[in-house]
């Protein structure tokens, strides 16, 4: 796993810092970062280009709420309230 992580660490220093450019980026960088999931924002921008923002501000107020605020959380209440 030590071998998995610098490979990481590597690949995060060849694309370097993320500035968002939009408000739903910044938006998707600060609800991964209060989800425990900054290492999967990315994943969370592409939620925001093909899911209205309401709708994702709703599930993360929701998983909230149930006092459950985490990515994996998240990702579960986004699944059930899409399919």
């Amino acid at each position: 796993m030590k071998t998995m992580t610098h490979i990481l660490d590597r690949v995060a220093d060849y694309f370097g810092r993320f500035t968002p450019s939009k408000t739903t980026e910044y938006i998707a960088l600060q609800m991964a970062r209060k989800l425990g999931d900054l290492q999967a924002f990315r994943h969370y921008i592409v939620l925001f280009e093909h899911y209205p923002e309401d709708l994702l501000l709703n599930v993360y107020r929701q998983s909230g709420n149930a006092g459950n605020r985490t990515g994996e959380h998240f990702m579960k209440a986004l699944r059930e309230v899409t399919h």
